[in-house]
């Protein structure tokens, strides 16, 4: 037997500020890595009208990387590494769109948190990110430039998407999540008393 617990966001965190109003650019928050695939994210950006904003911190052992992803960076692209987390709603509330394309991911909370934020999110189709988002997201294919810029198209010329905030603020806080893991372990001891 087994119980589905999904990740989750802080809803205190990730709310919305009156304060900030527009949306604009594209952002990526992710640790930078291969397996996160920023390189391609870069490559589809070319000859796009937007900015593009990747946060994170670089990964252990993957500075060629970065040197790469920087080097193949259009000037509609800037870095800023890690940042703060108490940072990161601001960013996100000012984005139009994020995007993940990672080659693998089980949900990725920034996705999560962008969506908790009122983004558009373009999430590569792998792992069980169509779970968490179904039609309330656009996929790409992470080794398809292609693709990766349509989505990217795609998801900036939508109007914001205002289920998908319902839906993560609804169903995937760190709250729902403990209360799904409290009531499986319940489950699990009722079962075996």
């Amino acid at each position: 037997k087994w119980s589905v617990v999904e990740n989750g966001v802080d809803p205190k965190l990730f709310r919305l500020d009156d304060s900030i109003s527009g949306r604009e650019g594209v952002l990526c928050v992710a640790r930078v890595e291969g397996l996160k695939n920023q390189l391609n994210l870069v490559l589809a950006m070319k000859g796009l009208p937007w900015t593009l904003t990747l946060i994170g911190a670089v990964a252990p052992n993957h500075s060629s990387y970065l040197s790469r992803v920087l080097k193949e960076s259009g000037e509609n692209v800037r870095y800023l590494g890690q940042i703060p987390q108490s940072e990161l709603p601001g960013f996100y509330q000012r984005a139009k769109v994020h995007v993940l394309p990672s080659w693998f991911e089980t949900t990725g909370l920034s996705s999560l948190e962008a969506g908790a934020m009122g983004c558009n999110i373009v999430v590569a189709k792998r792992g069980d990110v169509t779970e968490y988002f179904q039609d309330r997201a656009f996929y790409c294919e992470p080794d398809d430039i292609s693709s990766i810029r349509e989505a990217v198209r795609r998801a900036y010329e939508e109007p914001l998407n205002s289920a998908l905030r319902e839906r993560i603020l609804n169903n995937c806080t760190w709250e729902k999540a403990a209360l799904k893991t409290f009531r499986a372990y319940e489950k699990v001891l009722d079962e075996k008393s």
